[in-house]
């Protein structure tokens, strides 16, 4: 059986013109194996034609088919349009392309910061210790604050490092872990 086509007239007083047109969209139509193809021929003839592509400016004389409208310079574009309207059915251009979202920022690095506890030179009371964090000291301040908040307990951030009062080593490393660190546990 016979391949059914779907026809578009490119009509020109330069065929030359008319021709690239139509070169263009069959190129186009092939691509994406649509059932449309381009026809060049003198005005009169308009047998079985659904669109019409003036390119020197109105159509026809007594033509009430669609006329598709193009602005002079890249046919190749405006083809490609043209698919697109058939596509979708509309007699009316389709708006511009949204500007895609600009691509995700890139992972930070994860630091990997040490969790332990720690009883030495506290009468027997036991701290939660975290170091090696990549923060300064306002920062480092604002982060114990959070963590002792977190534990309903005291402590304080000195020397680089959050002391936080009690055996809190679970909650702490499931805080941290939830802020972007990656917890090391050392010690007992």
């Amino acid at each position: 059986m016979a391949k059914v086509f779907r026809t578009t007239l490119f009509v020109s007083a330069d065929l030359a013109k008319a021709e690239g047109a139509r070169a263009a969209f069959d190129s186009a139509a092939g691509r994406l194996g649509m059932p449309w193809r381009g026809v060049t021929v003198a005005p009169a003839a308009f047998a079985g034609v659904e669109v019409i592509v003036p390119l020197d400016g109105s159509a026809p004389d007594g033509w009430t088919g669609r006329v598709e409208k193009w602005a002079a310079g890249d046919t190749g574009a405006a083809a490609a349009g043209l698919i697109a309207r058939l596509l979708g059915g509309s007699d009316e251009e389709l708006p511009p392309k949204p500007a895609s979202p600009p691509p995700p920022a890139p992972p930070k690095k994860v630091h990997t910061v040490k969790l332990s506890r720690e009883t030495a030179g506290r009468k027997g009371k036991g701290v939660t210790v975290v170091s090696e964090l990549p923060l300064g000291e306002d920062a480092l301040k604002e982060l114990a604050t959070q963590l002792k908040n977190k534990c309903g307990t005291g402590g304080t951030a000195k020397d680089g490092r959050i002391e936080i009062q009690g055996d809190h080593r679970d909650k702490l490393a499931q805080e941290l872990e939830k802020l972007g660190y990656k917890v090391k546990r050392s010690g007992g």
